[in-house]
């Protein structure tokens, strides 16, 4: 009997000795079991899932508008396409955010032409100078009107200018 109970006690130690460095090995390879999220009755698990979509905004269209010596009103279009809110800001080179600007010569800005600008959406109305606030969230379709009044026979010569900015911040 002795002999069995050195036996039995001989495969208790050796058996205890693998299975410590075999968890050991497991271990250190970052397997192994994590049982804290298991409970009598099963476990669990969360996994995130995340999609993320960042703000982008297109200026579409707007082509160049030219005056008629004639005078009347000229026109152009331009979209703006945003998948989120966004401020409308609209102004001149000539005289910022004012609606009663001018085409100024090419040689002397001394030397001007009066013009009206007026700016508005398609379903929203007139649209005001500087700062605007709009949804966004789809094409955003405006319309800028340029008037002049005839010029004089004595109007200097040569090319009148101005520049409508459209800038587009969230």
């Amino acid at each position: 009997m002795n002999n069995m109970t050195q036996a039995a006690l001989a495969v208790l130690v050796l058996g205890v000795c693998s299975t410590g460095v075999y968890a050991e090995d497991e271990a250190a390879r970052g397997g192994g079991y994590n049982w804290g999220n298991c409970t009598t009755l099963g476990c669990e698990k969360d996994i995130p899932i995340k999609l993320e979509i960042p703000k982008k905004c297109e200026i579409l269209g707007g082509s160049a508008i030219t005056l008629s010596k004639d005078g009347g009103a000229k026109t152009s279009n331009y979209t703006v396409r945003s998948n989120t809110h966004y401020t409308l800001n609209i102004q001149t080179a000539n005289t910022g955010t004012s609606a009663s600007t001018y085409v100024k010569h090419e040689d002397d800005s001394s030397v001007r032409v009066s013009t009206t600008i007026g700016t508005t959406k398609a379903g929203g109305g007139a649209i005001p100078w500087g700062n605007s606030n709009h949804n966004g969230l789809a094409d955003d379709v405006y319309t800028v009107s340029v008037n002049n009044s005839a010029v004089s026979a004595f109007q200097r010569a040569g090319t009148y200018t101005d520049t409508y900015r459209i800038k587009v911040f969230y």
